[in-house]
């Protein structure tokens, strides 16, 4: 369900069929929700309300077909969108849109 390749800095890229790439706000929401927070902490740090968190999560567990938050960094996991080397999880370089 993805392609992978290398960018011209010889970092693995990891899309989504389809050529889905993550927005940076995305991005960053995905890392907090891999770490355990909650959309409120997620909403207080990165300046967005409670449902534009939710929005966000919503749109890419229905990209990663995805039934629950879990879910959604398990198939992230696997995806290779977010990386198995850090932690707290930190999105693989070149698959957020800046």
């Amino acid at each position: 369900m993805d392609v992978m390749g290398n960018d011209q800095n010889g970092c693995e890229v990891s899309q989504p069929v389809g050529g889905w790439v993550l927005s940076s706000v995305q991005a960053r929401i995905l890392e907090g929700v891999a770490a355990g927070f909650s959309s409120g902490r997620l909403s207080r740090e990165l300046y967005l309300s409670s449902k534009t968190i939710d929005y966000h999560v919503r749109v890419m567990s229905d990209k990663l077909q995805a039934p629950n938050r879990a879910a959604l960094v398990s198939r992230a996991f696997v995806l290779q969108i977010l990386r198995t080397d850090s932690w707290p999880p930190r999105i693989t370089c070149e698959t957020v849109d800046y």
